[in-house]
């Protein structure tokens, strides 16, 4: 009985360890080097070719879109999407006419449990393009791109990623990765592999300049003599990718890199560059493929960051090699000014560009865009992108992202929670041709000028012969207002008070008096001259960034707790010029600050997607004797209302710190009453909703502008 035992636990440690070997670390046993290779899939110039069932070369234009495992209620990394909800995506993103997913890493299972149940029940596949993910520690902390933390971490990412397409690999810890049970082999449909999604540009210049060797000769890729450190150790990651493929599963498939318009090939001039921030390059053309890789490199880019009129400031050198002045025109008036193009031009491999616009409310630039104008923006840049020569181009991205921080919004909000709610005045959240629009099957309000979605329960207030109602939902706080004289040309006051801390019972412009010490004030006057105004003190971008967009410091003079004056509202944009190279003192101290946007102007218009005359953006809507109002959270200081937390006063806090609040106190009034009587005011209950956090799916009018534009079906 004890040799039984014995032997029992010898053959599962055998195979334990076997099984620990092949599918957590990869070890195979080399051989069958007669084995020809599989080619699926290739370049040929600046083309890339898949193989057809007949054998025959076919050329590929990439139509893509960029897919990541979010989703409302969790974080990015809990990996929390079922095999169902991808089947159903899959299919309307082929419906929509696109050909190729890009993933940012090594999804979940389901991902490709539900990619290989798809392709296999569907005569056109859908293909992929797989992304090696690296941590944003390792991309951003003290060490080069040489330290283990980051070469060895990159490759075993690449290493897992070959053996997970291949159905090969089980990876139970999360390490920002997805984990699983990879048993199903989707090699097939997978076109190639693309390194990292972003680099830093700090770690790609310090790795250069700290001595190591930038000449690396491996078996499939070499790099030329103007190659740098940190594009020698990306030919490194690659070669050996490639290798391991080639060797373990005897098939090669295409690969590349992740650039960006700010880690260009392109050289600016010095006093241009430093304020783009620009101060190293990466170029794919420093990289060559040897006879043994059959398959095909080629160029990857994200173009969401782009500096207009680029070509005004590139160096007199770079000019020469890459401009004349007949181009220069030609380039003008194309999606990014021709940018891509010139790309085209530059490289003697195939280009494929990442790009995407937001639907957002908020915005970085010039202004939001609607659904509709996000849509057209995007059939021009993929219009303009192929007429310059490009391969292909991915979408950003497939869904919204509730979950994703903007650079101009994220100091008002607490970042942990911020999946819990959709901020529509972050402009990196609007981004998806798929919406997650609140309530389970449908919103609780929609603004287009209709009582239907409303009760006597939702009733806050009666005054001057009309009646308030309030509601509210993951997206914002909706208004009713509702009256014989309620109409396009009787101007409306509606005070609302947040906070204790601040606030004033009367207003200066519009000689206001109120009950309560109201923090806001929403001026309701036809549909061009309506806005969300913000008691002076709790002002959130004048405390928080005076100095950068005013040059003047908020702490020095403070206003009062109590002060009576009301301000547009407005948030930071990067919609600025350059500061030339001969320009005054004064033209330099503006240039200097940061643009302004105002966003506290509401967006007159129908927001019910099921109208004709449908409106993303629309904030209000007049119906008969009524108009309908929507309000977004962060518009009124709030950093988290799923919890209700807002914003706490800035001046005593130096800064944005929250507070808890459970009730908002609401008035209504008409322009033409007694200024001496204060307007009355009741409270709305807030209570939140914690994780609980209720959303459907909606395809967006982007997405059907698309489909046309792709000859997608419906």
């Amino acid at each position: 009985m004890k040799k039984f035992f014995i032997s029992v636990f010898v053959i599962l440690s055998i195979i334990l360890g076997l099984d620990y070997g092949i599918y957590y670390k990869g070890i195979y046993m080399k051989g069958g080097e007669d084995k020809p290779l599989t080619i699926q899939v290739r370049t040929n110039g600046q083309m890339i070719e898949y193989q057809n069932q007949e054998g025959n070369y076919e050329a590929l234009t990439i139509k893509g879109v960029e897919l990541t495992n979010s989703i409302p209620g969790h974080y990015i990394t809990d990996y929390a999407i079922n095999e169902t909800t991808y089947l159903r995506w899959f299919r309307w993103i082929q419906e929509m006419g696109a050909n190729t997913i890009s993933i940012p890493n090594i999804m979940d299972e389901n991902f490709y449990h539900a990619l290989y149940n798809y392709n296999t029940q569907n005569e056109s596949p859908l293909y992929v393009l797989q992304g090696i993910s690296i941590t944003d520690y390792a991309n951003n902390n003290k060490e080069d791109a040489y330290s283990e933390g980051f070469y060895q971490a990159l490759k075993e990412a690449g290493m897992g990623a070959v053996d997970v397409i291949h159905g090969k690999k089980k990876i139970l810890i999360n390490k920002g990765i997805g984990t699983g049970h990879y048993n199903k082999d989707v090699s097939e449909w997978v076109l190639g592999y693309i390194l990292a999604t972003d680099w830093n540009a700090d770690t790609v210049a310090y790795t250069n300049h700290n001595g190591y060797d930038a000449i690396y000769d491996g078996e499939y890729i070499q790099t030329t003599s103007d190659a740098t450190a940190f594009e020698a150790m990306l030919a490194k990651i690659m070669d050996q990718m490639i290798d391991y493929e080639s060797e373990k599963y005897h098939v090669q498939r295409l690969i590349s890199f992740m650039n960006s318009p700010v880690i260009d090939p392109f050289e600016y001039d010095k006093h241009y560059a430093k304020q783009l921030g620009k101060h190293t390059q990466l170029d794919a053309e420093n990289l060559k493929v040897k006879k043994a890789f059959k398959s095909g490199y080629f160029a990857s880019y994200r173009v969401y960051d782009f500096c207009e009129n680029f070509y005004d400031y590139f160096s007199e050198e770079q000019k020469e090699r890459l401009l004349d002045t007949q181009q220069v025109e030609e380039l003008q008036g194309e999606t990014y000014d021709g940018y891509v193009r010139l790309l085209n031009a530059y490289h003697t491999i195939p280009v494929i560009v990442g790009y995407g616009f937001s639907s957002s409310r908020g915005a970085v630039k010039s202004g939001p865009l609607s659904e509709f104008e996000q849509g057209k923006a995007l059939v021009k840049g993929y219009e303009d992108f192929i007429k310059a020569g490009s391969a292909g181009v991915v979408i950003s991205a497939w869904q919204d992202i509730w979950g994703q921080s903007t650079w101009n919004t994220s100091y008002a909000v607490t970042l942990n929670n911020r999946h819990y709610w959709n901020d529509i005045q972050s402009y990196n959240q609007g981004n998806g041709l798929l919406s997650f629009d609140p309530g389970e099957i449908q919103s609780i309000c929609y603004i287009d000028g209709k009582n239907s979605e409303w009760t006597e329960e939702d009733v806050i207030i009666e005054h001057d012969g009309m009646q308030l109602s309030a509601k509210y939902d993951e997206r914002g706080i909706y208004l009713l207002i509702q009256g014989e004289q309620v109409n396009s040309k009787q101007p409306l006051y509606i005070p609302i008070d947040t906070t204790k801390q601040t606030g004033s019972s009367d207003c200066e412009q519009y000689l206001l008096q109120f009950e309560k010490n109201a923090d806001f004030l929403l001026v309701l006057d036809g549909p061009d001259n309506s806005q969300v105004l913000v008691q002076k003190r709790y002002e959130s971008i004048r405390a928080n960034y005076s100095i950068e967009t005013t040059g003047v410091d908020a702490y020095v003079e403070v206003p009062e707790a109590s002060t009576p004056l009301f301000v547009p509202i407005h948030m930071m944009s990067n919609d600025k010029d350059l500061i030339g190279l001969d320009e005054t003192i004064k033209e330099i101290q503006s240039k200097r600050l940061t643009d302004v946007l105002e966003t506290g102007k509401l967006h007159y218009g129908n927001g019910n997607p099921e109208s004709e005359t449908f409106n993303s953006l629309a904030d209000f809507y007049y119906g008969e004797d009524l108009i309908e109002i929507r309000i977004p959270w962060q518009l009124l200081n709030f950093s988290d209302p799923s919890h209700m937390q807002i914003h706490a006063d800035y001046y005593r806090n130096y800064g944005v710190e929250h507070t808890s609040i459970d009730e908002l106190y609401i008035g209504i009034a008409k322009a033409n009453r007694n200024k001496h009587e204060p307007i009355p005011m009741e409270a709305l209950s807030l209570k939140g909703w914690g994780q609980d956090v209720a959303y459907h799916e909606r395809l967006k009018q982007s997405y059907y502008i698309v489909q046309q534009a792709w000859g997608g079906s419906k």
